[in-house]
């Protein structure tokens, strides 16, 4: 005798359900994780972004008088005015670099795990022993940089104290630690790609030129695209670097969002609005993750 079709639906319905039970059961840890970690955190900080004080005494709901505050602050204006340089500096410059190092990595045959080592290196150093490194090399009385304009007769540079100069120069310290780890990772993407392609190109009559273009960057696009997005949204955290070696100066110069955030909370005792300038960089994060995110997804079905 056949089941009643009201019978197999509620049959099916609860076989659902125990599928999706033990799904549930498999993701608890993660999203427990995800809840304690990320959006309680947030709750707390869009909360925070409508009191002030809250450091010595009890906080005092202001309501939407931080915001107010943030969209006419001109510090906070510069702040990300800074970011974004900085950004604009970091990601063509340490993916540009990275990935000629990688083009040559891959033609070494002896000695490349060392060289490799070596190369990697910078990226683990702690960042005070790399500010203290950096600092060393653009003292204006006896870095090597400055030295070596002594040595061809041009006036020594205090790259660190000039307001055009010091953004730069942090840059420079952060491509610098940065470059050796993307080039290991797009080395491994460049051995990645099949050897018969560059094989039927050559036959092609391809120049080395041509083999990279159209055989080495399409297969490689999208490690590309995600170092990229990586490197970007890392750029825009920016804190470490900036604070070791300028402290935000001169006269602001070097002050990034985020430092601009840490010092609204710990200096000028007001986390309401250093919360208000937390959320406002985590909308802009989001927002070009996505964007870019989406290029990367792109260029991947390209490929």
């Amino acid at each position: 005798m056949s089941a009643h079709p009201t019978e197999i639906r509620r049959a099916r319905r609860r076989q659902a359900l125990g599928r999706n039970a033990t799904a549930y059961a498999f993701l608890a840890p993660g999203l427990l994780a995800w809840g304690v970690f990320l959006v309680l955190p947030v709750a707390w900080v869009v909360r925070q972004s409508f009191l002030s004080g809250g450091v010595l005494g009890d906080p005092t709901w202001v309501g939407l008088d931080n915001w107010r505050l943030a969209l006419r602050d001109p510090a906070l204006t510069g702040a990300l005015r800074n970011t974004a340089l900085y950004t604009l500096m970091v990601v063509p410059l340490t993916i540009g670099l990275a990935l000629v190092l990688a083009l040559l990595l891959r033609g070494v045959r002896r000695g490349g795990a060392a060289l490799r080592t070596v190369l990697y290196l910078p990226s683990l150093a702690p960042i005070v022993l790399a500010a203290l490194v950096w600092v060393f090399m653009v003292q204006p009385d006896f870095g090597l940089f400055n030295l070596a304009n002594r040595a061809l007769g041009l006036q020594p540079l205090n790259l660190l104290g000039d307001e055009r100069l010091a953004l730069p120069t942090i840059a420079a310290l952060d491509i610098w630690r940065g470059v050796g780890f993307w080039g290991v990772l797009l080395l491994a993407a460049l051995l990645a790609v099949p050897p018969e392609l560059y094989q039927a190109a050559a036959l092609d009559g391809a120049s080395p030129w041509r083999r990279f273009v159209h055989v080495t960057l399409p297969q490689i696009r999208p490690v590309l695209a995600v170092a990229a997005l990586l490197v970007t949204v890392l750029s825009m955290q920016v804190f470490d670097s900036v604070y070791v070696l300028t402290n935000g100066g001169p006269a602001g110069a070097t002050r990034t969002a985020v430092f601009y955030i840490y010092t609204s909370i710990f200096e000028t005792g007001n986390p309401g609005y250093g919360a208000v300038l937390s959320l406002l960089l985590m909308a802009v994060i989001v927002l070009l993750t996505v964007a870019m995110a989406r290029v990367a997804k792109r260029l991947a079905e390209a490929t």
